[in-house]
């Protein structure tokens, strides 16, 4: 006999003893108020969590690798906001990376678990892929009882990183709503606003309780410069980051800051100058545009996926990221 089918037979019998004692009176099955509801506790243990971890991650590594009709019905039968964006602007595109995280299989770690009996309920697991050496942070959640577990965000952790300590597996992790400061310098959806603002080219946002010296925003300076030299006079350069709202989460540290996982969208446009007369767009993105040439102006859309470590003593920093072109436009 399987474990459902015990536990089924279980419950059977005890509704029957029930049912048969109906009438016999208080002296012999004594009446108490209802055990009180944990809230300091996680829903699931390791082992559970785990085990819908690897389910859903296998689901989601499907789903990623499939085209056409069948990549819509399964993205968003496995995938929900952050993640399912990303993926159905790369289906759209025809090119999902090979790098992407949730194409392969692999064995999860799980690094907390919300806590409380309560919805939405999610688990945070750490993947590594043995043949990058790169670790991957994925939160799978469920909104409601009858909403299967679903991947939200899927984010590549950049080098040299890390994720604090969350508290004890078994005690639950809360998780933190965005406008929520709490224990914090900032809360998730202030912090998201000013890493956002932070990326800006080529007037950045400045504060000193948010850095952009991680790798992401270093790389992301590094190529604005280098595409603003060789546009030289004839062209213009810039880059804008606008925050997701609605696809923010954010999970409770020991310390009392948060992690916290965003999306962003990134407008860049370049421009001509009044000394050219056209733009030759890259193959890259004249596929998109449908020409090769603009007498304005070039204007490429993104997403990209961060994770913030949001300390309660100390500037917040990106400890994961990755991007996915959307679009492209020439006016």
């Amino acid at each position: 006999m399987n474990r459902r089918n015990l536990t089924t037979s279980l419950a059977g019998v005890a509704l029957i003893a029930s049912l048969t004692g109906c009438g016999i009176g208080d002296s012999i099955v004594g009446l108490h108020d209802a055990p009180a509801e944990r809230t300091d506790t996680a829903p699931l243990n390791v082992d559970g969590a785990e085990s819908v971890a690897g389910r859903v991650l296998d689901a989601a590594a499907k789903a990623r690798g499939a085209k056409g009709a069948e990549a819509a019905k399964a993205q968003s039968a496995v995938l929900a906001d952050a993640a399912l964006a990303q993926a159905q602007a790369a289906t759209k595109l025809g090119a999902v990376p090979a790098s992407d995280p949730l194409l392969k299989s692999v064995d999860p770690q799980v690094v907390a678990i919300s806590q409380g009996k309560k919805w939405p309920r999610a688990i945070l697991v750490g993947t590594l892929d043995q043949a990058s050496k790169t670790q991957t942070l994925h939160v799978l959640m469920s909104k409601a009882a009858a909403d299967p577990f679903k991947v939200y965000a899927s984010v590549p952790m950049l080098p040299g990183t890390s994720v604090p300590a969350m508290g004890d597996l078994a005690s639950g992790t809360p998780l933190v709503e965005p406008a929520d400061k709490a224990g914090a310098p900032l809360a998730p959806a202030e912090a998201l606003s000013a890493y956002a603002a932070g990326l800006n080219y080529p007037k950045p946002g400045t504060t000193n309780l948010v850095t952009t010296k991680d790798a992401y925003a270093t790389a992301l300076r590094t190529s604005a410069t280098a595409q603003v030299k060789s546009l030289g006079s004839l062209a213009y350069f810039s880059q804008k980051h606008t925050p997701v709202a609605k696809n923010t989460l954010a999970f409770r540290l020991a310390d009392g800051g948060t992690v916290t996982f965003g999306q962003l969208s990134r407008l860049d446009v370049v421009s001509t100058g009044k000394a050219a007369k056209e733009l030759v767009i890259p193959a890259s993105y004249s596929k998109l545009v449908g020409k090769t040439k603009t007498s304005k102006s070039l204007d490429i859309t993104s997403l990209e996926n961060v994770v913030l470590v949001v300390p309660a003593k100390g500037a917040a920093t990106a400890v994961a990221a990755d991007e996915q072109l959307v679009s492209a436009t020439a006016k």
